[in-house]
């Protein structure tokens, strides 16, 4: 398993900074929005470009690039503990 982050159409200071400001010990990289708009999916914030959709999220890729969890980062459902993606993870880890 690996953690990463993908910071979309940002400049790589401005992620950089960012990154050591929360103190992440994990590799962020950076997209220009073509990975975004890859694994936007279709139904969420339609009136957005593909490649802004993804942005403020959690997702679960597997090996063969397939999502196997996603949730949108807004402030009515914002989980803070990541107890969804945590749950998901556990329950494709045991399979």
């Amino acid at each position: 398993m690996k953690v990463i982050v993908v910071d979309v159409k940002e400049p790589k200071e401005t992620a950089q900074r960012w990154a050591k400001k929360v103190g992440f010990t994990f590799p962020v990289l950076l997209d220009d929005g073509t990975v975004a708009a890859a694994y936007a999916l279709p139904n969420v914030l339609p009136d957005l470009p593909r490649d802004q959709t993804v942005i403020a999220a959690n997702l679960l890729i597997d090996r063969q690039g397939k999502i196997r969890f996603y949730s949108l980062l807004d402030t009515a459902s914002f989980d803070a503990k990541l107890i969804a993606i945590t749950r998901r993870l556990d329950e494709l880890l045991a399979k």
